[in-house]
């Protein structure tokens, strides 16, 4: 079997908890390790996923901890043979799915992580993993990207949009199942998206009889972890009366490499080096 070349972009991501969660994280992640119950099955909106944990490793001699997912596809998959014959997918255990591989490095608040999957879905996945090592079921984990000049936070300070720009490849809006947001859900479904490359779109009706503010920061935010966005530019008015021009599509810290691979997944070895380099190759996080 020929060896694929693959792109992979680790993104970066900060973590907003309290510091009894990163205490609560580390002890229970060293509990996992020590009494052998390295792999768990949760489930969030009817999709399995399956997270393992590794021994704990150092980064800067600092405490950082490695773990990988494997999140279910909800897709009703056929295997199709050269007579023309169509069948399912027998699978007597486990699940099918994507992987997802994710550093922690409590001391910084920070989290790492990359898919070969839909890369828009990294964040959500991310959190989902988190909410598995907090004893206080009603602490309040924030997973946002780690950016540039802090862009992202501005979008908060604007009380009214004016218009958003964007251009995306189609095939990742078609390709995020249930993280799509409702804003692109009929665009996904539109003919002349098989046969596009790229989706350039201008937003400018807001309001009761265009999109709403929630529409549009669940859009932004979509497009904010979508490596396929090559522009994202958001104008708007802020508090004072002023005009805004955020552009977003350059303002996230991120890694990207090419692999070679004989399978179509990257494996927990070659995952680790490729997220630990990643992390290396930030000052922030020295």
């Amino acid at each position: 079997m020929s060896k694929i070349k693959k792109r992979i972009s680790v993104r970066f991501f900060s973590i907003d908890a309290s510091e009894s969660f990163f205490d609560d994280f580390i002890s229970i992640y060293q509990a996992n390790t020590l009494t052998g119950s390295t792999v768990r099955i949760f489930n969030v909106r009817e999709k399995q996923h399956l997270l393992k944990v590794y021994d704990e490793t150092a980064f800067k001699g600092r405490k950082s901890f490695f773990l990988s997912v494997v999140r279910e596809r909800n897709t009703w998959q056929a295997r199709a043979l050269s007579d023309g014959t169509f069948s399912g997918v027998t699978l007597n255990q486990g699940i099918i799915g994507d992987p997802y591989y994710y550093l922690i490095l409590p001391d910084r608040k920070a989290m790492l992580g990359f898919t070969t999957g839909p890369s828009a879905s990294v964040r959500s996945v991310a959190n989902n993993v988190l909410q598995q090592f907090k004893k206080d079921r009603t602490e309040r984990i924030l997973v946002e990207p780690m950016s540039k000049e802090r862009e992202y936070g501005k979008i908060n300070d604007l009380v009214e949009f004016t218009e958003v720009r964007f251009s995306v490849n189609p095939a990742s809006l078609s390709a995020s199942g249930d993280e799509l947001p409702s804003i692109f859900k009929g665009l996904s479904s539109s003919p002349f998206m098989a046969s596009s490359s790229k989706l350039e779109l201008t937003i400018s009706d807001f309001g009761e009889d265009g999109f709403s503010q929630e529409n549009l920061f669940d859009a932004v935010d979509y497009l904010s972890d979508n490596e396929c966005c090559t522009t994202l530019i958001i104008k708007g008015i802020d508090e004072d009366g002023k005009k805004q021009q955020l552009n977003l599509n350059k303002t996230y810290l991120s890694y990207s490499v090419f692999v070679k691979i004989r399978d179509k997944f990257v494996d927990e070895k070659r995952a680790k080096k490729i997220i630990m380099t990643a992390a290396a190759s930030m000052d922030g996080l020295q």
